[in-house]
């Protein structure tokens, strides 16, 4: 698979960029991403914003899904939240596939500190379209 690819797609869609996402590492069936907390992403009460932490989530779990060859899109998530994350802290995402099957999948994504101190949970339903992502090469980068 086209890992590369997979990576400069998620890092250059419009909203990963504008809140500072960076997906960092891709293989199949899995991926990495992080983001750097700044103000603009606090909420009322001196948190990252949940909105913010589930769009960290569903980034690194859509380059995840798009990790196995097919055009990938969700179809339900959900998250738990189970600690804040601060202005200035850097947070990371870690999905991983759990199950495959002929068009639909799961991936589970961990959104925690560089400590690894859990601050989420994201469970993500995913549908495999047949375009694939093979018709892409490097030469497409």
């Amino acid at each position: 698979m086209h890992e590369e690819y997979i990576q400069k797609l998620f890092n250059e869609c419009n909203v990963g960029r504008l809140l500072g996402i960076e997906v960092y590492e891709i293989e199949e069936g899995r991926a990495k991403g992080k983001l750097t907390i700044k103000r603009e992403h606090i909420n009322a009460f001196g948190n990252a914003h949940g909105g913010i932490l589930f769009t960290l989530a569903d980034q690194v779990g859509g380059a995840c899904g798009n990790s196995l060859g097919k055009v990938s899109t969700l179809l339900e998530s959900s998250i738990q939240y189970m600690k804040g994350a601060k202005e200035g802290e850097t947070v990371f995402a870690e999905a991983t596939l759990i199950h495959k099957g002929k068009k639909i999948g799961r991936i589970d994504i961990k959104v925690h500190r560089e400590d690894g101190d859990l601050i989420a949970l994201t469970h993500a339903i995913f549908y495999m379209k047949s375009d694939d992502h093979k018709a892409k090469t490097p030469k497409n980068l």
